[in-house]
């Protein structure tokens, strides 16, 4: 009985562990966003300078609309499973990776939603029904606390884990 149940626990712990979808099939994509405030929250974020208040600061803005992305599923088609969007814990050119919210829009059978640096969110659960899973996502970056970047590489990493 009891080594019925460690199987049925290591059988169910191989299930839930992700795999990192690769997505070479996406077009080659590099945007330059310009982060900014929007026009009413300037005022906001002179008057957040001049007292020194970072903490009080709106975050600076920018949006990339259209970023088609193309997943390597084949190898679970006709599968029960779910994708997150991850981004890794550090960003190459971001004093403070932590100040970052990138959040989407995406329509059909996958889910909007926000992510920071070190944490994946649910952009799919269900059956994959193609060997090329593809959407279109329009992102929003926010950078807030007062943080500022000069040129940063953000990749999102897709990964999958198969449903029972």
């Amino acid at each position: 009985m009891l080594l019925g149940f460690l199987v049925a626990l290591f059988v169910g712990d191989a299930l839930a562990q992700r795999a990192r979808l690769d997505d070479f099939l996406s077009p080659e994509q590099n945007y330059a966003v310009d982060l900014q405030w929007n026009a009413a929250e300037i005022k906001r974020a002179l008057n957040a300078m001049l007292g020194g208040n970072t903490s009080a600061m709106p975050p600076l803005v920018g949006r990339v609309n259209g970023v088609e992305v193309r997943l390597d599923t084949r190898a679970y088609v006709g599968k029960r499973t779910r994708i997150f969007l991850t981004l890794p814990v550090l960003i190459s050119g971001l004093d403070s990776p932590s100040d970052l919210e990138l959040s989407w829009q995406v329509s059909g059978a996958f889910l909007s939603g926000a992510v920071r640096p070190g944490q994946s969110t649910l952009i799919f659960e269900g059956v994959v029904d193609e060997p090329v899973t593809g959407f279109v996502m329009d992102f929003m970056l926010a950078l807030e606390n007062g943080g500022t970047a000069d040129a940063f590489s953000l990749e999102p990493v897709y990964e999958i884990e198969l449903l029972p």
